[in-house]
């Protein structure tokens, strides 16, 4: 009885070290980059002018091109997490210049949160760049 309850339970820490292990970053298929761009459009429900909402698309286009591209090279799970990390700095202090109002770049944000719900669950990936 006892050998049996110690093999199950090195066959269990086996699996959730495995599960542990793949964690690493990695591109998770061709269309992350057309979903992304999709959530991250902003509607015409926020009232933006044409010349913001312009900017915005080419950052969110920018920002996904670049985070597709990190996470395509051949770098250690580290350093595109850094490189990931300071890109999205880099894309709240654009997209919060270009919104100028607080309440627009909220109420982006909300409606941003809703639109990648089912991408979180698509792609692991989205949760921890988003």
């Amino acid at each position: 009885m006892k050998k049996t309850i110690t093999g199950i339970s090195f066959v269990f820490v086996m699996l959730l070290t495995l599960g542990l292990q793949a964690q690493n970053i990695k591109l998770p298929s061709p269309d992350f980059s057309k979903d992304m761009l999709s959530a991250l459009n902003p509607g015409s429900d926020l009232g933006l002018s044409s010349d913001v909402k312009s900017k915005v698309d080419n950052e969110i286009k920018s920002f996904v091109n670049d985070v597709v591209g990190i996470m395509g090279s051949s770098d250690d799970d580290e350093t595109k997490k850094l490189k990931i990390n300071n890109r999205k700095k880099e894309r709240d202090g654009i997209l919060g210049s270009a919104f100028g109002s607080d309440n627009a770049l909220k109420s982006y944000k909300k409606d941003l949160e809703k639109q990648l719900k089912p991408f979180k669950r698509k792609y692991k990936m989205a949760s921890w760049i988003f």
